[in-house]
């Protein structure tokens, strides 16, 4: 886990989260590794980390 009163936590691939969306609203997600993700969508390191939204499959942040 993160150090603490830090605010980090650390989770493993595979985890299920929940992601706070642009709207407010709450939703679970599935943290992704980069064997998950095509060459699309690798992000840079400042981006965060990758999680797919579940029940959706037109979207992930």
């Amino acid at each position: 886990m993160g150090s603490p009163g830090s605010g980090a936590v650390d989770y493993a691939v595979g985890s299920i989260v929940w992601v706070r969306r642009r709207n407010g609203s709450w939703w679970p997600g599935k943290i992704l590794g980069s064997d998950d993700l095509s060459s699309s969508h690798l992000t840079s390191p400042r981006s965060g980390t990758p999680v797919k939204l579940l029940g959706r499959e037109d979207a992930s942040v």
